[in-house]
């Protein structure tokens, strides 16, 4: 099929074919209604003006501009390329690839405008569009972006816009605007300081839940802001925005020195802080809240101190903890260099950070040192994200824009793990109350203290940890298994109910993983049902399981019983135990199927479907124990 395009050069009209052949426009002045570019390259030279209603360019075409473009739509699904300018006044949709070196679009139409963009570079942008323009993809700007005065630019949700040279808004704090929604939040890397914007930040979660916040601006007011919470409170202040006060240590209120009961200000303005974290809740429930003001940019030194009294028991060890932001519209990489944290303590041969994940109603923890974190937590942290650090001594923690990174921002974090001999065992409540996380990590040169245990605020919440040397963990460094043979699993139920434990087996060298409950006297092989289903009771002791790495050297008494499959149901033969018996059936995902009770000297059938499938029995009494996997058909 042909495709015509129609001109008009010094006021004569004419038409060309462009298809399969090279179309060279020199220092002329052309006005089109309609360009399709199917199989042809197009080059238009400096000098040259081109005005017209639409471009379609097609795969496997070039465009190359090296003059002034004016458009309404601009459709790239080929190759655009060149040095010059692009007025458009619509819509900008490249699906192909757009690469401007040295030149410069103007979005400058008067209705909202989107852009649409796959593989683009853009040298200069500048936004003229008082309604609006929207950014609908992550992209680069290798020069400079200018945002024109009551002009407005868009940075929508989950994208990111990397600014390598300069931006001048005149448009002020509404010209530049970063969208946050429950898909995400927008994310700008940039180098300029005193930029004005407003930073939006999507809170999920339900109504009064507690969310860790930092500030990406530096001059957003928190008193007589939108920032406090309308209603009133049980304290009567009607406020809920604390810091945490490492010296106390306590959560404390930014401000009430008036209105009884009183509470002393340790807050040193009534603006958020640069590289201080918040804990904040609000009544609404999945609020979107905004941030307004110049955004932060460069070298942040947020101060640290390691001040706090001795709280009597290690599980109220918080001395040195600090809560600290990301003080930047980015995403920021915890490994990354432009750190400065000499006073920060080190373990495992890293540096922690702790990060509250709702989701698990506890702390995630992620070292520097180890390749895998906890209840969901990875090095990157999300822009706007309050975190904890723990400090060795009195300092401050340094950050540089070295630390920003164009990691899409979820509104909390996304999980990435790389493995190494690492295992990690999960506690979950089967009632929505929380989960929790611990990671082993072998190949030490000695048995050391890894990463401290971060106690949840959530007291219903359960809680796994670990001991070395009197200090309560979420991660230890091991030797070996050899050396290591078993290894005490410290276990809170914050409420009475059912639990699962669950081990992540990526680490090839676990040949033996069993799990012992001292409670119900069973010794569950992780290996061969990765779950361990159990009740839980807040009266548990806190040693009540075990890990064992090796196979187990003491002799377990068996319980005289039978097990087996007789091609109808399963058979559990107990006419030879006295007392009554508990009988547990899993599916080999370690699901219970079924938890029964039962009288002993006679034989128990159970119909347990689908067929054609192995399940693991297990039956209990006084003290004694059998387990047999038994195939189903």
């Amino acid at each position: 099929m042909k495709n015509f395009t129609q001109h008009r050069i010094f006021g004569i009209q004419w038409q060309a074919i462009v298809l399969g052949i090279v179309f060279l426009l020199l220092k002329q002045e052309i006005q089109a209604q309609y360009i399709s570019n199917n199989g042809a390259s197009v080059s238009i030279s400096s000098g040259t003006v081109v005005s017209i209603d639409t471009i379609n360019n097609d795969n496997a075409t070039t465009l190359a501009n090296e003059g002034i473009v004016t458009m309404n739509t601009f459709n790239n699904a080929g190759t655009t390329q060149g040095d010059g300018t692009y007025n458009i006044a619509g819509d900008f949709t490249n699906t192909g690839t757009f690469f401007s070196s040295g030149g410069t679009v103007n979005m400058n139409g008067t209705l909202a405008q989107n852009m649409t963009l796959a593989v683009s570079t853009f040298n200069n942008l500048i936004i003229d569009n008082p309604v609006g323009v929207s950014l609908y993809s992550t992209q680069t700007i290798t020069k400079n972006l200018t945002i024109n005065s009551g002009k407005i630019f868009k940075i929508e949700a989950d994208k990111i816009l990397t600014v390598n040279g300069l931006i001048a808004n005149s448009g002020g704090n509404a010209g530049l605007v970063l969208k946050s929604t429950v898909a995400g939040t927008a994310s700008l890397i940039h180098n300029t300081d005193n930029v004005s914007a407003t930073v939006q930040r999507y809170i999920s979660g339900g109504a009064e839940d507690w969310h860790f916040l930092s500030a990406p601006v530096s001059n957003q007011a928190i008193a007589g802001s939108s920032w406090v919470p309308s209603g009133t409170y049980g304290n009567g202040t009607g406020y809920d925005l604390y810091i945490w006060n490492e010296p106390t240590p306590c959560w404390t209120y930014q401000l009430n020195a008036t209105v009884a009961p009183t509470w002393p200000s340790i807050h040193p303005s009534a603006n958020f802080v640069k590289g201080r974290g918040y804990l904040y809740s609000t009544q609404a429930a999945n609020p979107t809240k905004e941030f307004i003001g110049l955004l932060n940019n460069g070298a942040v030194n947020y101060p640290v101190t390691n001040v706090g009294p001795d709280r009597g028991t290690i599980e109220e060890d918080v001395r040195g903890f600090n809560l600290i932001g990301n003080p930047y519209p980015s995403a920021i990489d915890w490994k990354a260099t432009g750190w400065i944290r000499a006073n920060l303590l080190l373990t495992s041969g890293g540096y922690d950070m702790w990060i509250w994940n709702p989701a698990a109603n506890n702390y995630g923890v992620y070292n520097t040192a180890v390749a895998v974190g906890t209840n969901g937590i990875t090095e990157n942290i999300a822009p706007m994200q309050g975190f904890y650090v723990r400090a060795a001594a009195n300092g401050s923690v340094g950050m540089t824009n070295n630390i920003r990174v164009n990691t899409a921002a979820s509104n909390w974090f996304k999980t990435t793990n790389n493995k190494t001999d690492i295992i990690k065992v999960r506690v979950e409540s089967d009632s929505s109350l929380g989960y929790d996380e611990v990671l082993l990590q072998f190949g030490a040169t000695a048995n050391e203290a890894g990463s401290a245990k971060l106690f949840s605020r959530m007291n219903t919440a359960p809680s796994l940890y670990l001991t070395h040397e009197k200090k309560e963990l979420t991660m230890l460094n091991l030797t070996n298994r050899v050396e290591n043979e078993s290894v005490p699993l410290l276990f809170k139920a914050g409420a009475n109910g059912n639990y699962t434990i669950s081990i992540d087996l990526e680490s090839k060298n676990a040949d033996v993983v069993l799990l012992e409950d001292k409670k119900t006297n069973t010794i569950s092989d992780l290996k061969v049902t990765p779950k361990y289903q159990f009740k839980g009771s807040t009266t548990d002791t806190k040693d009540r399981f075990v890990l064992h790495f090796t196979p187990i050297k003491k002799e377990v008494t068996s319980l005289p019983a039978a097990i087996y499959y007789d091609g109808n149901e399963i058979n559990v033969d107990l006419t030879l135990v006295e007392e009554l018996t508990d009988i547990k059936i899993y599916d080999m995902l370690g699901k219970l199927l079924l938890d029964k009770e039962v009288e002993g000297k006679m034989i128990h059938r159970f119909d347990i479907n689908p067929k054609n499938e192995f399940y693991i029995v297990v039956a209990n009494s006084k003290g004694k124990s059998i387990s047999r996997k038994v195939l189903v058909y």
